[in-house]
């Protein structure tokens, strides 16, 4: 086969014009880029890059949406109460636990768990998402596969998160319980819950809603590690094996979209702010703007310590 009938096919296969001008090829690719035309798999010709994301965007979200919600809300309990009671044994203890998790590698902490509980005493299944031998729908025998697959995979996600999440709760706390308006409140003799949910939860919760938006955004990248160990067939296996492979297209489609989902989770967020602190909505002079705390270091309606 000659080298144009061999420029030829791939032209005609992928799309692209290798012989033509370097600005018309980018130009085209952008143009289809906005029609939501990623081209073709370099590793399977014929297939297009968006139905094999859309394929594997579900398990995704199954797995690591699911597991990150998950270690967010134990990460913020336990945040909330190292830094509220830190001389207690529980939290001299566990804040060594969740300092040794968030160190740790999360393809050591799968590595573990497939050993003891898959390997070893053959409690969770290693590979995959369902069972063969179940009919993909929405019956009771798919979904319990469907978890019971992602059973281990997700332990292993929130066993690495969730030390990080305490850790960034507890100096988020730790910063609000030091505010003088916290003081003012415990002198005015407010109970303790009150004082815990409306003075220091809310304004806590600012700076962790932010990193959770940005790991909302890279959740559709997958994870990368968990899922390749497990061969879940979620974007982060998709994207290791479009690397390995120099799928060039499937690479290219999975950070466009990890990019798009990071910047519009940090929009979501700007408009979710004035729902937890309905102060950012309010206009303030120049004066309290300069003698007013951060948003995280103030009392979400300030209204209540001056009546």
């Amino acid at each position: 086969m000659s080298p144009d009938q061999i420029r030829q096919q791939v032209e005609a296969i992928y799309g692209v014009m290798p012989s033509g001008p370097l600005w018309k090829q980018y130009l085209t690719y952008v143009g289809n880029v906005f029609r939501g035309d990623f081209g073709d798999s370099m590793l399977n010709p014929g297939q297009g890059v968006l139905s094999i994301i859309a394929s594997a965007l579900p398990w995704t979200v199954i797995l690591v949406g699911v597991s990150l919600i998950i270690s967010f809300v134990i990460g913020l309990v336990i945040g909330t109460i190292l830094a509220a009671y830190p001389d207690t044994t529980f939290s001299k203890v566990m804040t060594g636990v969740v300092s040794f998790l968030s160190a740790v590698p999360n393809y050591l902490i799968a590595i573990v768990l497939i050993y003891l509980l898959a390997d070893l005493n053959h409690f969770f299944p290693i590979t995959g998402a369902y069972s063969n031998n179940t009919v993909p729908g929405l019956n009771p025998p798919f979904i319990g596969s469907v978890l019971y697959h992602a059973a281990l995979p997700m332990a292993a996600y929130v066993i690495v998160s969730f030390g990080a999440w305490s850790l960034a709760m507890k100096g988020s706390v730790t910063t609000v319980l030091g505010a003088d308006y916290v003081r003012a409140a415990e002198a005015r003799g407010l109970g303790g819950r009150r004082v815990t949910q409306t003075y220091i939860g809310r304004n806590a919760m600012l700076p962790m809603i932010t990193n959770l938006a940005v790991s909302v955004g890279y959740m559709f990248g997958g994870s990368v590690f968990i899922e390749t160990y497990f061969s879940y067939p979620g974007l982060g296996f998709r994207l290791i094996s479009a690397v390995n492979s120099r799928d060039y297209s499937l690479m290219m489609g999975c950070f466009i979209l990890i990019t798009v989902a990071v910047v519009v989770s940090n929009f979501v967020v700007d408009l979710i702010y004035p729902v937890v602190d309905p102060r950012i909505l309010k206009p303030a002079s120049r004066k309290a703007r300069l003698t007013t705390p951060p948003p995280q270091a103030e009392l979400p309606g300030a209204e209540a310590m001056n009546a």
